[in-house]
This record gives C-alpha cells, structure tokens and sequence, in this order.
C-alpha cells in the first residue's frame, strides 16, 4: 500500500505533515506528484517526488464557476493524470489523497477496486453541484483504466472540478445511498465509503484520515490546529473557537495585562 498526493508550494506546510503521518503508520515515504514546489522546499520532505506534466487543456490550476453563489470551485483536475503515471510505474495499490490531509491510523481497505467517500447528510437539499462525491481522499486496488481515461476526459472540460468529473463518470451507474456495499462500474467494484470516518473534514475524534478543507488548511490556522491535535485537544472545537475570532477567558486575561503594560 502506498500513499500518493500532489501539491505545490502554497501547501508545503501540509504536505510536511501528512508525510510525517505516512512515515508513522506505513513505514514508508509518501508519493507527492510535484505541480509546483520549490527546490528547497522538495529537500526538506520526506518524500517520493515526481514531477507531473499535465497539457494546458486541463487548466489544473484553474477555477470553475459551478456554484449560483459565485463561490468559485478550484479545478484540481489533474489527479486521473497522476493515478495514470503512478500504475503505470507501480503495482501496489495506493490511496490518493489531498495535500491537506493527515492520517491518524494505518488505513489499508480491500475487496474493491475503487473507494470513493460520501458524506451522509439527512438534508435532502443540499445542491452538490461540485459533485456528491468528496474525492480528497479516494482509494485504489486496481489501475482501473477505463475509469481512469474517462475521468480524465470529463476533467478536460471547462466547467467541471476533478470531484465533480468523477462524481459525473460514476453516476452513470453508481446508487449515491447505498453505502458500504459493492456497486459495479464496467465491471469494476466500486464501493463508498462514509467521509465522517475516511476524509473527516469536520475534524472529529472518529477520523482516520482527517481533510483540512478551505481556510482549515491556510497556514496559520492549520498550524494552531496541528499543535493542537499533537497535544490531544478537540481541534474541532478549536476549529469553531478560531473562526469565531473568540478567545478562553485566561487568553483575554493574558491580554488584558499585556495590554496595561
């Protein structure tokens, strides 16, 4: 079992992590496919880099406009390239992750080729228009080609994200509802997994992969929650007290006399 992601250097800082999280529960370096990190900031990662060459037609590094919010959706739609490289120079299988996510325990799923995550909700409303999957976190067993060839033909597209084009390609034959069980793609087995437990983006203590999702992963309030999960603190609520701009009553002390100095 390997792990591979992709990342450039606006998060250096979260790669450093997770590959720390890879070396403590697999014994091993992560695969991190190189779509802009510096020099310097490649010697300091304990690290497998690739570098990846995706055509411009991608647009990678691009936004969508999917939401009727105006909130743009970032593409990240070169990850079918990076699953096609790395089958095509490895045979283990691997589970494909965001640069901003971290392992809390070894995660070695098997009995399918391909494991996507869904996040259950009992709003029946919620508008997925960047696609119902979350695919932070998707795992691998098999090369799963034509799978692969087609995702990376949707994410060609100009209004489509990597999340939304696989979650497009799956819903020719996947049921969204039925979680844990088998489902077959052209005759792949596809399963899903429940993203409370396998790309906990909420941060709870039921996590075994975490995702550090939107302001979570920017620099200093990632750090504050990082020094926070290493101290065993609910990072949760941390996550809540942060974002809220609130500070616990010996913080306001602590500034009160900082203050009357």
């Amino acid at each position: 079992m390997n792990i591979v992601t992709s990342g450039d250097s606006g998060f250096f800082h979260c790669l450093k992590e997770l590959a720390q999280s890879v070396r403590q529960f697999y014994g091993k370096a992560v695969i991190i496919y190189d779509i802009g990190l510096t020099d310097e900031q490649k010697k300091q990662l304990d690290a497998i880099i690739i570098p990846l060459n995706v055509t411009e037609k991608v647009n990678h590094k691009g936004i969508s406009l999917l939401s009727s919010t105006g909130i743009p959706s970032i593409r990240a739609t070169h990850k079918p390239f990076c699953v096609k490289h790395y089958f095509e120079n490895y045979s283990e299988p691997m589970i494909l992750v965001d640069a901003d996510c971290l392992f809390r325990t070894r995660v070695e799923e098997s009995g399918f080729d391909v494991g996507v995550t869904c996040y259950k909700s009992k709003n029946k409303n919620i508008d997925f228009y960047n696609g119902i999957i979350n695919s932070g976190v998707i795992f691998f067993n098999s090369p799963a080609n034509r799978l692969v060839e087609l995702w990376a033909r949707e994410c060609e597209k100009e209004l489509t994200t990597d999340q939304k084009a696989l979650s497009d390609v799956l819903s020719r034959t996947i049921d969204w509802s039925v979680y844990n069980k088998i489902q077959d793609f052209d005759g792949l087995k596809i399963k899903i997994f429940d993203a409370k437990i396998y790309n906990d983006f909420h941060l709870t203590k039921k996590g075994k992969i975490l995702h550090f999702i939107n302001t979570k992963h920017d620099k200093d309030i990632y750090e504050k929650l990082i020094n926070g999960l290493k101290q065993k603190k609910d990072i949760r609520k941390m996550f809540r007290w942060i974002k809220r701009g609130k500070k616990k009553w010996f913080e306001r002390i602590f500034d009160f006399f900082n203050e009357a100095k």
